[in-house]
């Protein structure tokens, strides 16, 4: 993937984050619109892409970084792999924990 297309994907996520943040915080902290919030599948699924938002902004950003301080294209192609599987360790392990927090195992 071009990397002008990555940084379109990276704007992309941080406006998504803008969104999905607002409806958590709103969700969280304003009683009578919360539990009308909570009880729809709405939440889950905006938790769903927030979580997905904020691993793509964050590991891209770690990414750009370690390759502006590590140069050459053999170590950009390691530095993305790396990334690519650290993001998806953690949006499994981001997903166990948020199926046990709606659907709990009893």
């Amino acid at each position: 993937m071009k990397e002008s297309k990555r940084m379109f994907i990276h704007y992309i996520s941080g406006l998504i984050i803008l969104i999905t943040g607002f409806i958590h915080l709103i969700a969280n902290n304003l009683p009578s619109i919360g539990t009308i919030v909570h009880e729809s599948i709405f939440y889950p699924v905006n938790l769903i892409i927030l979580l997905s938002a904020l691993l793509y902004h964050m590991l891209n950003g770690v990414r750009v970084i370690l390759i502006e301080v590590i140069p050459g294209k053999c170590a950009a192609k390691a530095i993305t792999w790396i990334m690519f599987l650290v993001g998806i360790a953690l949006y499994i392990y981001g997903l166990q924990v948020f199926l046990n927090l709606f659907w709990p195992v009893e």
